[in-house]
């Protein structure tokens, strides 16, 4: 039956995640169930044996292996810095010019933009490098992962060296209904991106408290001040926190700047020269700690492959996590959710309104989906017509459509930014969103009304 139109029964196994994540405050789980319910839409009687078929396809594609060697290798490259100190001495380095709590957010703020090129990257990089400041100044774990969020996929896409931006860039240059090639378009739609530019802006306002804050917040920075740095303490995150710590406070290493500093520099360096290719970036990362941790006497050969196997070791639950999160997007394609919700509302798109609307529609099945890149390459195709047919701003409504799968990858409680950012911070994934929805949504709906009077002018 799949290929069929499902119509309403297609949003079933979204409305079965959110609420049953809700009710557990788990993740894993309820995507499994998720994938189930939408197995046994898809295929009736017969939906284990499909549903176990399509579980293996999924671990066998090339986007999905990709997604979990990344987190892989960034466990070897943060179980690196840990064993070695290394992030200790960015720790004190960063405390001689860093002496408030503000201050310590605000140094993860200025982080995250400078290490744009990727958001997964600057999740798993900016939190498990920031946590050892932040945790000086008692912020909440869970802030820490807002503000680190909140600087990744924003800033990845307002900077056309980016690999949202490379993946726009071909989806514009294949597109026959756009004029001039996919780099011109891209840069073109960048002022219109308003979503991104106003949650910088409302994140920068957060950390300095000019914005009000959330009872949420308000706990979590009360329980922070007692030293409870986790949501429950009876967590295992914070278990396995305090069992770093003690790790920390035995850790008889040296500190070497140069341990943190030259591995970043080979990351970064490594992912631009080789197209922007992260993956050859962290390998060459790790190949780099291995000679210098060896030849400055830092780590023993023993201790650079016992680490490299505890870093993976730490990364097992988000890979089982990022499997769930790719079974229950495949799920979703094969339901047609994504191509339900357009033809739904697209009776109710004016030229006025045209620009708001995809906002909302791209925000709404990113954030049910967990597919933004699926679909904005959905999206397009259909929203060009209408564009050009209403006599609207082409930028205007690219910049919309990104906006929307930005939101979408900022506040989907299972999606890969917010599930590595969450990994990174040692939170789970829920509480991290009790903490970014109430500003992301006043966020959304600001730009909206943004959208609605540059619909009216241009």
């Amino acid at each position: 039956m799949v290929g069929e139109t499902y119509g309403l029964l297609s949003l079933l196994p979204i409305a079965v995640v959110v609420i049953t994540a809700i009710i557990t405050k788990r993740v894993i789980e309820p995507l499994i169930v998720g994938t189930i319910v939408g197995a046994i839409l898809l295929y009736g009687f017969s939906f284990f044996p499909n549903w176990v078929g399509d579980l293996l396809a999924t671990m066998s594609d090339p986007d999905v292996v990709w997604t979990m060697v990344i987190p892989a290798l960034f466990g070897i490259l943060i179980a690196m810095f840990g064993n070695s100190n290394a992030g200790t001495a960015f720790r004190e380095i960063a405390i001689k010019y860093v002496r408030t709590k503000q201050n310590s957010l605000f140094a993860t703020y200025i982080f995250g933009i400078i290490i744009f090129m990727d958001e997964y990257m600057n999740a798993l990089l900016i939190g498990g490098t920031m946590r050892n400041l932040t945790d000086k100044f008692k912020v909440p774990r869970e802030v820490l992962a807002y503000v680190t969020n909140s600087t990744g996929t924003p800033v990845s896409v307002l900077l056309p060296f980016s690999s949202w931006a490379v993946f726009l860039m071909g989806l514009y240059g294949s597109s026959e209904l756009l004029e001039g090639d996919g780099f011109s378009t891209y840069v073109s739609s960048i002022p219109f991106m308003v979503y991104p530019i106003v949650m910088l802006i409302i994140v920068l306002l957060f950390i300095f408290n000019k914005v009000p804050m959330t009872k949420y917040v308000k706990e979590a920075t009360a329980r922070a001040e007692k030293g409870e740095l986790f949501p429950d303490r009876s967590h295992a995150d914070s278990e396995g926190f305090e069992e770093e710590l003690e790790q920390n406070q035995a850790n008889s290493k040296k500190p070497r700047l140069i341990n943190f500093i030259l591995p970043i520099i080979m990351l970064v360096a490594g992912t631009i020269v080789f197209d922007m290719d992260l993956i050859i970036g962290v390998i060459i990362a790790i190949a780099t700690c291995f000679i210098l941790y060896r030849v400055n006497g830092t780590m023993t050969y023993s201790e650079l492959f016992e680490t490299s196997v505890k870093g993976v070791q730490d990364m097992v639950e988000l890979i089982v996590l990022i499997i769930a999160i790719f079974l229950l997007v495949r799920v979703n394609e094969d339901l047609g959710t994504i191509e339900f919700v357009i033809h739904s509302v697209e009776p109710l798109i004016t030229p006025l309104l045209l620009p708001g609307i995809t906002l909302l529609v791209v925000a709404f099945l990113g954030f049910t989906t967990g597919n933004y890149w699926g679909t904005m390459g959905i999206v397009l195709p259909i929203i060009l017509p209408l564009t050009q047919l209403s006599d609207v701003s082409v930028p205007l409504v690219l910049g919309a459509m990104v906006s929307g799968g930005v939101f979408g990858s900022q506040v989907c409680f299972f999606g890969d930014a917010v599930t590595l950012t969450s990994a990174s911070t040692q939170v789970d994934n829920m509480s991290q969103i009790k903490v970014s929805f109430p500003y992301a949504l006043f966020g959304l709906l600001l730009s909206f009304f943004i959208f609605l009077g540059l619909g009216l002018i241009m």
